[in-house]
């Protein structure tokens, strides 16, 4: 009685035959094919990489949101410099001039103002009328004050009729005309303090030495370029002086449209070239500075993907040539993935038409994950060789061995990644449908086109006869190896839950850059930061906040004051208004009023002889006192109000707040964008945009996801085990040795970070969870399904077979991710530690655990 062949047979004895007889014409067909898939990618719409982390946010999320207005009203909050510096302070100035006409007469489109000065003149002319009445009140006593100590000192018949002391007795008093905290207190831009430099006092420094060694920036600028450049660094051991200047740009677009991005280095890099190629009487240099400097950074990504892709395919290439004991299996192993690539990329130019940062490596992901089917189906073949008489039974048999566990483990996996289509986050959405398709094409692929393949290239090489084990083992001794074994595991993952707890995130992100580029920016770096008034950095991304009214931005600004001198909050550096630049209008008359009291008092010709720094107060008093009107808006330079103008000429509607926080530490930057990324007035919720936000969101959003959505793979992969397995006793076996893989990764990744601080999960390498889980079921899968479809199988044949694929195809996946380990970006790096370590857990628990309770659960009679 004949049985009714199943679908798989059915399949395979019409394929196979097929392409043995026609097997050039089927080669021509897949190539064929193959050029078809290059239109997409190459061509229409082509594939490009797309490395704003926007774009991977929800489109709700209020910092996408606060993006898309910023574009819309004010272009880029970020300033793009481009820093001079040069030992003649006449070049820097000159070179200023010719990039500002550089950048007008060839970056047409693409910038809104720029700024190659700060002029403080209009500072200095009204400094009195930025100060409240307090402290002017406290400018007029001083004066009297002062007149009163004048005339004790040259009319001895002077008498103070309201003191209390004699005047012989009266000791000079030490006059603070102006606190030093004052700029903190009044809220005042770094544009206005330098007009109150003089007046500040300062502490006194503790020694002789210590009064030696300060530097003043500005002391060695010419007077008449003191607004232009910028300062001077402390000289080096040489004694050199250098003077630094800067060119702002308003860009149109932000920092975080890189596209734009890369169009603006491409035309700075012309620039650079332009002017670097000027020959000057003194050395002279230029660089980019703030948030512009380290964009390239996203190019070396792209490059080291490729970079790591090449070094994991030679490193595939020998392991295989390892296994198969010659050049014939890696070609046509690695042939086979390198194919199942191409239509993935074109299913991903056609589906998305970009790559994100995360699914720029789905080309060493395939050729880590989707090896396995090659082998395993390459593996399977040669163990038939012993079997069947002609190379197309071998191939017949071998296809539909695999076809059925072929399926199961790309199913499974599939599931695992598309599970994160649940996710809020963007990247690992787009990663999971790239990621499957990638699986799908790789499995279709040895299914399809391997055979093809080995038919056209003579044959497949011979199995290596070897065995793991002695030959002297029984079965028994072989049980009790992997019992043995399995205990120890059982052990090590009784500790794993100790320390599977302290698996972390990693915040710093300092730890996710390119090792080099700290070192490489240091080194190369023109400050832009050494003529502070204040001295406190400030950094280049502030957040923006915009609003419809400017009364909602005077509110800002008082609730900003509030934070800044009552509260004192430390994370608060600086803020930039309307109101920072224009003090209301009654409060500038009631200042006034006080402003004629001092004139009148310090014209008096007794305070001629005023010593000391008191005769330079008053010097300069006799100055300032001279205004005699309020100001409006239209009073302040041009570049001052383009800092809070928008693209339509208005302005006072938006706002830029400074933070003081470590810049690489995410947690504060988190909290920053929590204090400050939140605004309410009049009933209506202020929009806050910083590029920054977005990283914060980015890591915010991969954080909550990660983690949950690992718990939600771990489900699909046992309901898909249960509905694939059904009898009870086949699918623990199924789970256990999958549960193991993952307590143990977890414990030894815990471990790592309470006693290393080392093995942390990051935005990088979390797109590594979805794929070890993936990967490890499918270890599994491979062994239990073997175990039972052959009744005659030992321990010993199905370590020398099957488990000797499942090695060679999970130490060939963790080769596609050695690359990762030789680049220099630290992000990269951690895919391929995460991956690499996850994977031999794994691998090492699929094993260990399937051979053990194959022999003891579904154990043979």
């Amino acid at each position: 009685m004949t049985t009714k062949k199943s679908l798989q047979e059915k399949f395979s004895a019409w394929y196979i035959p097929l392409i043995c007889k026609h097997q050039f014409k089927a080669l021509a067909f897949y190539f064929l094919l193959a050029a078809l898939c290059t239109f997409p990618i190459f061509v229409k719409p082509g594939l490009r990489l797309d490395a704003d982390l926007s774009h991977l946010l929800p489109d709700e999320t209020p910092s996408v949101i606060a993006l898309q207005e910023s574009y819309q009203r004010f272009g880029s909050t970020d300033r793009f410099t481009i820093a001079i510096q040069s030992e003649d302070p006449e070049i820097v100035a000159a070179m200023q001039d010719s990039i500002e006409n550089y950048i007008h007469s060839r970056w047409q489109g693409d910038f809104v103002s720029t700024q190659k000065d700060e002029d403080n003149q209009f500072f200095k002319d009204n400094a009195l009328l930025y100060l409240p009445v307090f402290h002017l009140e406290r400018i007029r006593n001083n004066l009297e004050d002062l007149q009163l100590e004048i005339g004790r000192k040259n009319g001895p018949l002077v008498v103070d009729l309201l003191g209390d002391a004699p005047a012989e007795t009266t000791e000079k008093k030490e006059r603070i005309w102006f606190d030093e905290n004052l700029p903190q207190e009044l809220g005042l831009p770094d544009e206005a303090i330098g007009a109150f430099a003089s007046f500040i006092k300062k502490a006194k420094l503790g020694s002789a030495q210590d009064q030696k060694d300060e530097w003043h920036p500005k002391a060695p600028v010419p007077a008449h370029l003191k607004s232009r450049l910028i300062g001077c660094p402390h000289p080096d051991s040489t004694g050199k002086i250098l003077f630094n200047g800067v060119v702002n740009a308003k860009l149109i677009k932000p920092s975080t449209d890189y596209e734009f991005v890369t169009h603006i280095l491409a035309r700075t890099d012309s620039l650079l070239q332009h002017f670097n190629g000027k020959t000057f009487a003194v050395p002279t240099r230029f660089t980019v500075d703030g948030t512009y400097e380290g964009l390239k950074e996203v190019d070396e990504v792209a490059n080291d993907s490729i970079f790591s892709f090449g070094i994991s395919l030679v490193l595939i290439i020998l392991l295989t040539s390892y296994f198969f004991r010659g050049i014939k299996g890696p070609i046509l192993v690695t042939a086979s993935v390198l194919y199942a690539c191409i239509p993935t990329f074109a299913f991903t130019a056609v589906f998305y038409g970009k790559l994100n940062p995360f699914t720029v490596f789905v080309a060493s992901i395939i050729l880590g994950i989707g090896i396995d089917y090659s082998i395993h189906m390459l593996g399977t073949a040669q163990k038939l060789l012993r079997e069947k008489a002609s190379l197309e039974e071998v191939l017949e048999e071998a296809q539909k061995r695999m076809l059925k566990p072929f399926i199961l483990a790309s199913f499974t996996t599939i599931a695992a990644f598309l599970t994160l289509l649940a996710a809020h986050f963007k990247g690992f959405y787009e990663f999971g449908v790239v990621a499957s398709a990638g699986v799908f094409f790789s499995m279709l692929t040895s299914i399809l086109v391997l055979p093809v393949f080995i038919k056209c290239l003579g044959g497949i090489p011979k199995a290596p006869d070897n065995s793991f084990f002695p030959k002297a083992w029984t079965e028994a001794k072989i049980f009790k190896f992997f019992k043995v074994a399995a205990i120890i595991g059982f052990v090590l993952g009784a500790i794993s839950l100790y320390f599977a707890p302290q698996v972390d995130f990693e915040h710093d992100l300092k730890n996710l850059r390119r090792a080099s580029t700290v070192k490489t920016v240091q080194h190369n770096k023109i400050s832009t930061k050494v003529t502070r008034a204040n001295y406190k950095a400030k950094t280049s991304t502030p957040a923006a906040v915009m609003g419809s009214k400017i009364s909602q931005l005077d509110r800002l600004y008082d609730t900003l004051m509030y934070r800044l001198n009552v509260e004192k909050d430390s994370m608060l550096g600086s803020f930039i208004t309307l109101k920072s630049f224009i003090p209301p209008k009654d409060s500038q008359e009631a200042r006034l009023e006080i402003i004629e009291e001092i004139r009148d008092l310090v014209e008096a010709r007794v305070f001629d002889r005023a010593e000391g720094e008191d005769s330079v107060n008053i010097a300069n008093l006799r100055k300032l006192a001279m205004v005699e009107r309020t100001f409006a808006p239209e009073d302040l330079p041009s570049w001052i109000l383009d800092i809070v103008r928008e693209k339509d000429g208005s302005y006072g509607k938006i706002g830029f707040i400074y933070g003081d926080f470590p810049s690489w530490d995410a947690k504060a930057l988190h909290r920053f964008q929590e204090r400050y990324g939140h605004w309410n007035f009049d009933g209506e919720k202020l929009r806050t945009f910083s590029s920054q936000f977005i990283l914060s969101d980015v890591i915010s959003s991969v954080k909550e996801d990660s983690f949950n959505l690992a718990i939600v793979i771990i489900l699909v992969i046992f309901g898909t085990l249960l509905i694939s397995f059904r009898k009870p006793k086949i699918f623990l076996v199924g789970c256990i040795p999958f549960g193991m893989g993952v307590l143990l990764t977890l414990g030894l990744l815990g471990f790592l970070n309470g006693t290393f601080e080392y093995g942390k999960i990051s935005i990088y390498n979390v797109i590594v969870i979805p794929m070890a889980l993936g990967i490890g079921i499918d270890a599994t899968i491979h062994l239990v399904t073997a175990w039972n479809s052959d009744k005659t199988m030992t321990l010993r044949r199905l370590m020398d077979t099957t488990a000797r694929n499942v090695m060679a195809s999970s130490l060939t996946t963790i080769a596609g991710f050695v690359g990762f380990l030789f680049t220099t970006h630290k992000g990269l790096k951690g895919i391929g530690d995460l991956a690499c370590m996850s994977i031999f857990i794994f691998l090492i628990a699929s094993v260990t655990f399937s051979m053990f309770l194959c022999g003891k659960i579904l154990k043979k009679e």
